[in-house]
């Protein structure tokens, strides 16, 4: 698929003469635009000028001045090198801003100059609509969108190419550069070796002890992701050049190395090679056999023709390809019957987990309808005068009265539910504490002193800032327990001098 990106700018003069590029290209080529198309613009206009009317336009409602977007093509798409394969790139660019950038003006510069020398496209689209004045929306600067608009134009010209190869030996730029210089690579050594283990052995197994032999380690792994792959560490450091440092890690799993060197083409080389010393077991097996019997009947061996002898090569070859054909069908087979009982599973266990999720629900339902029940047969046996609250010289507070029902109920079967009992005590030892937090005290006369009472005068004594600390110090809001303090002080205060002045009992 063809490579894209796009980009906003608020400098749109800029943007047109870089795409422009008066100078020589990044790979030196006198010309660096090999085509220029324009879209709702003149020809021989500088296109900067003629989009700033509409910039202008819409200098109050938004900054941005045009849009680039990037069209590159792999030379499997497009060849670089044939001049209409370039002219299609161009039209191909000029087509992808008229259809999803209509009512906009639009300049296509086709290029060759890259690093990497392929054909790509600089569309310096402008931002402004020439009717309503209006900016791109999202989408039309959304990067997935924009990709998507050229794969879709481009799908008409040319069939897109996916870019996903298998990659038979993988090799870094840094590896490469230390084989031109003739540098030692120890992932090359560990390839060799791997190749070489693999021609001397007649099976996986026998590869993998030979890898032992060779200084090789090798660790077989298993994932969801990856399947089955290998580790290779390479034990056996003897090829280092001397005084060049030994790296710590000298493991490579199978899959960054190649599929040369991955699970399924190692097993499919010794599937591949054990059929071919089954046939050549046969082969030798039936020639033994026609010796055995010429010996016998002492009859000379018929004089085989080339042309007999190629249809024989012919049919081994056919052999053997059916014999792949059917151990690739016995493959597949085998991953749709692994699919088949993963599937099977799968429903199994939403099943169970279904079962289990509507036995918890009735468990509950159930609960609580019988809680439900026994609430309703539950019935209070009197009731109590209204609740009075009664604080001591010592600042204790006594309770008399209980002000809902009696703490003491009983069931149906006329027998003292405890449990409420005990919820009733813990509810009236909720509320006492409830009330000593709050300080909701009422009125005392004392000498014609009035305690703080309201909530107005406790917001009041809340709002008073205390200043603790050395010089310098913040001052700070006082907290509730603060306020409590001071009001139980106050109390006490307040007492003390009723006492001392006779008022007291």
């Amino acid at each position: 698929m063809a490579y894209s990106r796009v980009t906003r700018t608020a400098f749109g003069r800029d943007a047109l003469e870089y795409a422009a590029g008066h100078g020589t290209g990044h790979n030196q080529n006198e010309q660096r635009n090999v085509y220029v198309g324009y879209v709702n613009l003149l020809p021989g206009i500088d296109p900067a000028d003629q989009m700033e009317v509409y910039w202008n336009r819409a200098r109050k409602n938004h900054k941005t001045q045009v849009l680039r977007i990037v069209q590159s093509f792999s030379t499997k798409e497009l060849n670089p090198q044939d001049e209409n394969d370039i002219l299609t790139a161009n039209l191909i660019g000029q087509e992808f801003a008229q259809k999803y950038y209509p009512d906009r003006q639009a300049v296509v510069f086709t290029q060759i100059d890259g690093k990497s020398g392929l054909v790509h496209n600089h569309v310096i689209v402008s931002d402004t609509d020439m009717i309503s004045s209006k900016g791109c929306e999202k989408e039309q600067y959304h990067f997935p969108k924009v990709k998507e608009w050229t794969n879709a134009v481009a799908g008409q010209y040319f069939e897109l190419d996916s870019g996903v190869q298998q990659v038979e030996d993988k090799t870094t730029q840094t590896e490469r550069h230390k084989r031109e210089i003739g540098e030692y690579v120890w992932k090359d050594d560990l390839k060799e070796r791997i190749t070489s283990a693999m021609a001397s052995a007649e099976s996986e197994q026998e590869w993998l002890q030979n890898l032992v032999r060779t200084g090789v380690n090798v660790e077989v792994h298993d994932s969801k992701k990856r399947g089955r792959y290998y580790t290779y560490e390479l034990v056996d450091t003897s090829q280092f050049p001397a005084g060049k440092k030994i790296p710590q890690n000298l493991k490579s799993r199978s899959y960054k190395l190649g599929t040369l060197y991955d699970s399924d083409h190692v097993q499919e080389f010794f599937k591949e090679k054990e059929a071919e010393l089954e046939l050549e077991r046969k082969r030798h097996g039936s020639r033994a056999d026609a010796d055995a019997s010429s010996s016998v009947t002492e009859e000379p061996e018929p004089q085989v023709s080339g042309l007999e002898k190629a249809s024989q090569e012919s049919d081994t070859a056919a052999a053997a390809a059916a014999v792949q054909m059917q151990r690739k069908r016995e493959k597949e087979e085998e991953k749709q019957r692994l699919k088949e009982e993963v599937r099977k599973k799968m429903e199994a266990r939403h099943a169970r987990e279904q079962a289990e999720r509507e036995e918890a629900l009735r468990r509950k339902e159930e609960q609580r309808r019988r809680e439900e029940e026994q609430i309703e047969n539950r019935k209070p046996s009197q009731t109590m005068p209204s609740v009075r609250t009664i604080r001591g010289e010592d600042g204790s507070i006594r309770i008399e009265g209980v002000g809902r029902r009696k703490a003491q109920f009983h069931n149906p079967d006329g027998s003292v539910d405890l449990t409420m009992e005990l919820q009733m005590k813990a509810d009236e030892e909720r509320r006492r504490r409830n009330a000593k937090r709050e300080k909701d005290i009422g009125i005392l006369q004392t000498d014609g002193c009035r305690l703080l009472d309201s909530v107005r005068d406790i917001n009041q004594l809340r709002n008073r800032t205390s200043k603790k600390g050395k010089k310098g110090s913040s001052r700070r809001q006082l907290t509730g327990r603060e306020v409590a303090d001071r009001i139980d002080r106050s109390v006490q205060w307040q007492e003390r001098r009723k006492n001392d002045r006779g008022f007291g009992e």
